[in-house]
């Protein structure tokens, strides 16, 4: 006998009446919680303007005063790689980070700590390539380019005092980012809206499951596995009070 699967197949069955008869409150709480998110989006967060620069790196110069070769080797290629990473910690060292914060000061008048540009700063290798890309973001598109081009004129200098031979150039310099990258306004309402209706369907479908009463023959049966033997109806009895006080002074 599947008396397993088929009181299984029947709760699935009376799962989803459960969730199609509340539907309407479901849609709601849906539609209130994308508004919700959406809004939090769009007028309390502050939005972030990202802007970048790439960097290609060699392990050698390239020009005539240091070598005669010009022909690039495979072997060059992975050395340059596996430097990467050498690269991309001295991008970030206190070293260059202090000069880029200078040359800013200078620029711009704005003052900025090494640590305040380090939670500004991303840097990373490009997949299986000898190129850097350096990202800053913050608040204002024309100081996230400022600094990303600052980096880009500080770091090759730095770079090359103190790795010999070393070959760094700025392949893209940052441009003025219009739009920002955060927050997403678009996908985080489109969360809210799926955390609203996992929740409510959660919510409706545990209410259910703890609730013990019985309401019907059937869920004797389903609960207990027992045969019922008869039930007691509903009689609803109207009372007419006008006719009883008639009947009773005759």
């Amino acid at each position: 006998m599947n008396t397993s699967n088929d009181i299984e197949q029947v709760d699935i069955k009376r799962m989803i009446e459960i969730v199609l008869e509340r539907i309407v409150s479901i849609v709601i709480i849906t539609v209130i919680f994308g508004m919700i998110t959406f809004a939090l989006s769009e007028f309390f967060i502050t939005p972030k303007y990202e802007s970048s620069i790439t960097m290609y790196v060699n392990n050698r110069r390239s020009d005539a005063e240091t070598t005669s070769e010009t022909k690039t080797l495979s072997s060059d290629i992975v050395a340059s790689q596996q430097l990467v990473p050498t690269y991309i910690e001295m991008i970030k060292s206190n070293n260059v980070l202090q000069e880029v914060c200078d040359v800013v000061k200078e620029k711009t008048g704005e003052k900025f700590t090494v640590r305040k540009i380090k939670d500004m700063l991303t840097v990373e290798a490009v997949l299986n390539t000898e190129i850097i890309r350096v990202s800053v973001r913050t608040t204002e598109s024309v100081m996230a380019r400022e600094i990303a081009n600052t980096i880009a004129s500080v770091a090759p200098d730095k770079i090359q005092k103190f790795i010999e031979r070393s070959d760094v150039r700025i392949i893209d310099k940052a441009k003025l980012s219009t739009a920002p990258v955060s927050p997403n306004v678009r996908n985080n309402t489109i969360l809210g809206a799926l955390l609203g209706l996992v929740l409510s369907i959660s919510f409706i479908l545990l209410k259910e499951l703890f609730d013990v009463r019985v309401k019907s023959a059937d869920d004797l049966v389903a609960r207990f596995n027992l045969p019922v033997l008869g039930t007691i109806p509903e009689i609803n009895v109207s009372y007419d009070e006008s006719a009883h006080e008639e009947d009773t002074y005759q």
